[in-house]
């Protein structure tokens, strides 16, 4: 009999034993991945290796090597429209039919905010506003739309370049044009992904309405900006600048 109990008592003791070895191997995994412990005294004196010390330095110096995202572009840039007489800066929502092959609206991206200007010598008119800005000779116009559709899909679009514009078909036709720099005598056309040079400035985007058009349950978002580095767009492809100016296209 008493060996029994003997028995029963080793074996119990052996279980408490084994739980309490395997609840510290549980809190010292814990610890060293940085995860809360259960028994937060047992690992006061842990002490990290020299592999994990290592590791953790390593970490933090490619952490420092990061550098922090700073747009130092100070160019004000604004959206206008042709009124017939001047370009007018769109300062509200702007109105117009959405119905297929009918043009939205051709939106003018100029380096300033001034209410209205001359739309006379567009080029001349152009390089004189972005001179005024020091290190602009590198700067780039984008666009973006952003709009909501009827199944509540959320669509982003960022326009770089003919190519980037096609993807808005058939929700929208979107066209580019480059002002700043026509050709003399030739015809006033979009640009094509073949002519699409260095010093191409994408100053200007037609939209126009097209088959999926109506299939856009919101307002329109449009944005310009200037952009001088692929640093200026996050990771999803988005502009992330200081310099930029957005307008809401609403439907008659």
């Amino acid at each position: 009999m008493k060996k029994k109990i003997i028995i029963i008592l080793i074996v119990i003791l052996c279980i408490v034993l084994g739980v309490i070895i395997a609840l510290y191997c549980i809190d010292n995994y814990r610890m060293k991945n940085n995860e809360p412990v259960l028994f937060s005294t047992w690992g006061k004196n842990y002490t990290p290796s020299i592999e994990e010390e290592i590791i953790n330095e390593e970490e933090n110096i490619e952490e420092e090597k990061e550098p922090k995202y700073v747009d130092q572009n100070n160019v004000k840039l604004g959206i206008y429209v042709d009124n017939g007489y001047n370009l007018e800066l769109v300062t509200d929502n702007y109105y117009c039919d959405w119905s297929p092959e009918n043009v939205m609206g051709l939106f003018y991206a100029v380096p300033t905010q001034e209410s209205n200007i001359p739309n006379t010598n567009f080029d001349t008119m152009w390089k004189d506003y972005i001179n005024q800005y020091p290190n602009a000779n590198d700067c780039r116009i984008g666009y973006a739309l952003e709009f909501t559709l009827n199944d509540g899909s959320e669509m982003y679009y960022t326009i770089l370049n003919p190519d980037d514009a096609y993807f808005t078909f058939p929700k929208v036709m979107s066209f580019l044009y480059d002002d700043v720099n026509l050709v003399p005598g030739k015809s006033y056309y979009h640009i094509t992904q073949d002519v699409m040079y260095d010093y191409t400035i994408c100053s200007s985007l037609k939209l126009v309405g097209d088959v999926d058009t109506y299939t856009i349950a919101s307002d329109i978002k449009l944005t310009a900006f200037c952009f001088d580095s692929e640093d200026d767009f996050d990771e999803n492809g988005r502009y992330r600048g200081n310099s930029s100016y957005t307008i809401t296209i609403t439907k008659y």
